[in-house]
């Protein structure tokens, strides 16, 4: 089932590479949406059938959610799809929060946690205070919202090195190429309009979350 998963969403995620940018709505909402409800469907299908429904792991299934309707919402709308994918950062957030915590390497994890938040906020404000990117009066939603997205990757990347297992490797992995199409989004939003940095930002994230969903595929 992992095969036919794999296949099917790379060759879905190839065309909309091309369709995003072309003059058709909808075929580009059409795809997107396949894409969303692919990664969904399938994430929520190994959750339920592979041992993962309890307490706390159930922010990862409400993180998946609103993934998907972020998806759908920005076709329409920047600030509401903006708010439903804040909305699955912070589940994510939650569940790698709970996952170092339950593998009991959360404080061995904290000092480089606190390096890469620190990190951020030196690039964040070196980057928008030099003009190197002019977020104008969407500097505090794009520091919140950029805050969120990298705390949860950082954490997810944390747990796929300190802790053993496919799951965490592949969650830890997928996060990460999660964030950086986020950053990809802000500097093709705020500084450049080329299609190259669109298409990045699109292919990091479905590619990542298309690795969140298989993640579920396999037990911790």
């Amino acid at each position: 089932m992992r095969t036919v998963f794999v296949i099917i969403y790379l060759a879905l995620l190839g065309l909309y590479l091309f369709v995003e940018v072309g003059d058709s709505f909808r075929r580009r909402a059409v795809n997107k949406i396949l894409l969303s409800s692919l990664f969904l469907f399938f994430g929520q299908f190994w959750f339920w059938t592979g041992g993962f429904a309890h307490g706390w792991q159930y922010l990862a299934l409400v993180g998946l959610f609103y993934a998907c309707m972020g998806d759908a919402l920005l076709l329409f709308s920047f600030g509401a799809g903006g708010a439903a994918f804040a909305v699955a950062n912070l589940c994510f957030i939650g569940y790698t929060f709970c996952t170092l915590h339950a593998g009991g390497v959360f404080l061995k994890a904290l000092p480089w946690l606190g390096l890469g938040i620190a990190t951020f906020f030196v690039l964040f404000f070196s980057a928008t205070r030099s003009e190197w990117i002019d977020l104008g009066n969407k500097t505090g939603l794009a520091l919140f919202y950029l805050l969120t997205v990298t705390l949860h990757e950082l954490m997810g990347l944390l747990a796929a090195v300190l802790l053993p297992g496919a799951h965490y490797l592949l969650l830890g992995i997928g996060l990460g190429l999660f964030m950086i199409s986020d950053y990809f989004l802000v500097v093709y939003k705020f500084k450049t309009k080329r299609k190259r940095a669109l298409r990045t930002n699109t292919a990091c994230y479905f590619l990542g979350m298309m690795l969140v969903a298989l993640s579920f595929s396999v037990l911790p």
